[in-house]
């Protein structure tokens, strides 16, 4: 991937400097917008002499969107006047025409336009760069249409000049099929991150005899994943003991238990129960070690899992109960909750009746003080059906009062 994000960045950067084409249309897929977005705003760090304009607003319609682009220059303009001195110079008021719901969406993009040019020197060389990059395209006839309205029409007008502007357009997007047929100063790069990107560039880091070992045994580490997601159980567990062999060696315990805890997942998707059990319990030391508590949680939770589907109840309710606490000490209330509701399955199937209710209950209280409304029903339910099993009418008679009113 980073391969992918640094072409595209030199090709963003090829557009900024050449001077033939004002308007550079990218198409691409709603998945990867975010990706043009970061590069401009990579190209904005490597060159502080230029302005850059971006918006990523979601295209519903022309007057919403140019409403929202209005909004975020507002915005950059009061953060930017408000963190200079009193004695600077401030930055213009944007553009009443801009700002005025009533004008037509090209209007007050050329606008906009006209504003950002005029805070450069372009005398100096300086230049600015517009960059729409809408998240999602609702209506993308009307976007294209909108979009027509920018390149010269023949004539390049003042605010032309200096100026830069990228603008995604959807990935099936056709130039000769669009409003945009017939402009000139127009240029069309896709961009498509192919589905196998991140796989390929891995591969090659893996075969990379200039990269640092570490780097490469991390590489191995994450195709394993991606072996295992695809049910490639041999492969995964060839990369996996070859990278476990080198950060045993260099005794790097977080990423032991992530791949020792990484075999017990191939276990555990093939059915072997005691497998898992036994790379589980294996990960759980250089977890602990590494003081990640997500990877020692992410451990102790797959132990818990374990116990669960062997029926081993008690070990499970004590695997839950050690989550509960490191998830306290996360301050993570909804994997607390989960522990907490799976403590109390655990409970309940030892007919521990009288715990497990102490489990919903404090499960109910995390929900209802943190706003995790949506998932306080079910243990009203189980809360409600611990009480009944164990006769407690009064108790029944309080909660349904408290909780049910």
């Amino acid at each position: 991937m980073r391969k992918l994000f640094d072409h595209l960045t030199a090709k963003l950067r090829s557009f900024r400097e050449q001077r033939d084409n004002l308007l550079l249309l990218v198409p691409c897929a709603d998945s990867d917008v975010a990706f043009i977005l970061m590069a401009l705003r990579e190209l904005d760090r490597q060159s502080p002499a230029d302005l850059y304009f971006l918006f990523a607003d979601d295209f519903l319609s022309p007057d919403v969107y140019l409403t929202a682009l209005s909004s975020r220059l507002q915005e950059e303009l009061t953060l930017t006047n408000g963190a200079t001195g009193p004695s600077a110079e401030k930055l213009p008021s944007l553009p009443p025409e801009m700002l005025d719901q009533r004008s037509p969406a090209p209007e007050r993009l050329e606008a906009g336009l006209r504003y950002a040019r005029s805070l450069i020197d372009s005398g100096r060389g300086q230049r600015f760069i517009w960059g729409m990059g809408p998240m999602s395209i609702s209506d993308p006839m009307t976007y294209l249409e909108l979009l027509a309205q920018l390149p010269p029409r023949p004539e390049i007008l003042p605010w032309m000049r200096g100026a830069r502007i990228v603008a995604r357009v959807p990935a099936d997007f056709n130039l000769a099929q669009s409003p945009l047929a017939k402009a000139k100063r127009v240029s069309v790069d896709p961009f498509v991150i192919p589905p196998n990107a991140h796989e390929e560039e891995l591969l090659a880091n893996t075969a990379d005899p200039k990269m640092p070992m570490g780097e490469r045994m991390r590489a191995e580490v994450q195709l394993a994943y991606i072996d295992y997601a695809h049910s490639r159980f041999d492969a995964a567990t060839e990369r996996f003991s070859k990278a476990l062999a080198f950060f045993q060696w260099a005794k790097i315990p977080a990423m032991e238990g992530l791949i020792i805890s990484g075999l017990g997942d191939i276990a555990s998707r093939q059915g072997d129960w005691k497998k898992a059990q036994h790379w589980y319990a294996c990960a759980a030391v250089p977890a602990a070690e590494s003081g990640s508590p997500i990877l020692l949680s992410t451990v102790v939770q797959n132990l818990a899992v374990v116990a669960y589907q062997q029926q081993r109840w008690a070990d499970a309710e004590a695997r839950y109960d050690e989550l509960a606490t490191i998830k306290r000490g996360m301050f993570d209330e909804v994997g607390l909750v989960e522990a907490l509701e799976w403590r109390g399955k655990s409970q309940e199937k030892q007919q521990a009746f009288d715990r497990a209710v102490l489990s919903w209950a404090e499960a109910a209280l995390v929900c209802k003080d943190f706003d995790l409304n949506d998932r306080l029903e079910p243990f009203l339910d189980n809360w409600r059906r611990g009480y009944e099993r164990l006769g407690m009418r009064q108790e029944l008679k309080t909660f349904d009062r408290d909780w049910n009113g």
